[in-house]
């Protein structure tokens, strides 16, 4: 059967079901749409709309600022899908985009740097994993969003570590935030403070997330999530990011970085308080 025939022929089982006069697949979107005596049009799950919008809005502000779409993504999924979810898709939600990254950038990587970072994660993973486990969903929304506006409000920190290879003890703190909350925090602001050049950044940055997340994926389904559940939100979010990437690289001289960046600080911080407030009325 062709792709006609069976679109027919699920008009004509969707009107003999409750009167609906056409079914459409929008992309990776169900919708159908109704004028029987309920008319209405019913977008199955709207929830991945949101996260692939969110999902390209991430990559645009990452593609023209450098940095905070990891915030944006993070603020739609804990808006739409409950938190229990939401953290682990973070992953997923970025692998297309970081994996598009490493493959442009791979003769920049700084390995050595990596491998540091990546042995850290191995712990920090472990313990932020167990305590996810183990924290109810009011309490991560609590803490959550007491760590967001700790990332969003702090001063920068403009003095070098104090340590002669600081990147083993970053993974660890950056995994863990990163497993527990769905956002690190940590490795960016240090990195930028090495002398490694912008692409030697995007490039060693990218392949340290994605290694992270990697071992983040892996401890989640340990847990017994089901990312299979998510793949239309996983899909959406991995062509929007690519679409987004796009769109940012050509826009980043026409918007004034100062403005966004107010902006972006007051948005996030609203959405922390909400979440601060969903974890100290529903404890």
């Amino acid at each position: 059967m062709n792709l006609s025939s069976a679109a027919q022929a699920i008009t004509r089982n969707a009107k003999m079901a409750g009167g609906c006069e056409g079914l459409f697949l929008i992309a990776i979107f169900p919708v159908q749409i109704c004028t029987g005596p309920n008319s209405q049009v019913n977008i199955i799950d709207t929830t991945v709309i949101a996260v692939t919008f969110g999902s390209l809005a991430a990559s645009f502000i990452n593609a023209a600022f450098a940095t905070g779409g990891v915030y944006v993504t993070l603020l739609v999924s804990v808006w739409v899908l409950p938190i229990s979810s939401a953290i682990p898709l973070q992953s997923a939600f970025a692998a297309g985009s970081l994996a598009a990254r490493i493959y442009f950038f791979w003769q920049h990587i700084k390995w050595s740097l990596v491998a540091a970072f990546v042995l850290g994660c191995l712990f920090g993973v472990y313990f932020g994993i167990q305590t996810f486990a183990t924290v109810s969903e009011s309490t991560i929304s609590f803490l959550l969003g007491i760590t967001l506006l700790i990332l969003i409000w702090a001063p920068s920190w403009k003095h070098g570590m104090p340590i002669k290879h600081p990147f083993f003890f970053v993974g660890v703190v950056h995994s863990y935030l990163g497993a527990l909350f769905g956002v690190g925090g940590v490795l960016q602001p240090i990195i930028l403070r090495t002398d490694l050049i912008k692409l030697q950044i995007v490039g060693t940055l990218s392949a340290c997330m994605i290694t992270l997340d990697v071992m983040k994926v892996t401890g989640y389904v340990s847990l017994g999530f089901s990312y299979f559940d998510y793949i239309p939100h996983i899909v959406g979010a991995t062509l929007a990011g690519f679409l987004g990437t796009w769109i940012g690289k050509r826009v980043t001289h026409r918007i004034s970085e100062q403005a966004f960046r107010r902006v972006f600080k007051i948005l996030v911080s609203l959405v922390a308080l909400r979440l601060i407030y969903l974890g100290w009325t529903t404890a």
